[in-house]
């Protein structure tokens, strides 16, 4: 994290990078507004819970920043493009997030490379997992 020049991106933001960068799951979930929805091409996360989840998954994988190619934000919105690490391969990840009552409400985000195949199979063996345990 030292790489990164955080002095001009949002407060909130620059704690969802702390958390994620500190592999900080409890922290960065305190970055979300209850009421939190985030958009993904793998789904809909709804709710803390699913945040929690999910996000969690990204501690597995050791995503990390790495470099911000393109930053702005306004007092409630915030939109970034980024080079990531996730597994020690470099990602290309972009979001856009919507603030409420100081909090992510909404947020838009992707990521080319690897850490899309990792989540969209994780999903399918998570997917797989529950129809096997379900009665026929």
């Amino acid at each position: 994290m030292a790489d990164l020049d955080l002095s001009r991106v949002h407060p909130l933001f620059a704690r969802q990078i702390e958390c994620l960068q500190n592999a900080d799951i409890a922290g960065l979930v305190e970055t979300y507004h209850p009421e939190a929805v985030v958009v993904r091409f793998q789904g809909v996360l709804n709710g803390i819970d699913e945040i929690r989840e999910t996000f969690g998954r990204y501690m597995d994988i050791a995503a990390r920043y790495e470099e911000l190619l393109e930053y702005t934000h306004t007092e409630d919105t915030i939109f970034v493009r980024a080079h990531m690490s996730v597994r020690g391969e470099r990602e290309l990840g972009f979001g856009a997030y919507v603030l409420r009552d100081g909090l992510i409400w909404r947020q838009v985000a992707g990521i080319e490379g690897g850490m899309r195949n990792w989540f969209a199979e994780s999903a399918q063996a998570a997917e797989s997992t529950e129809t096997a345990g379900s009665a026929p």
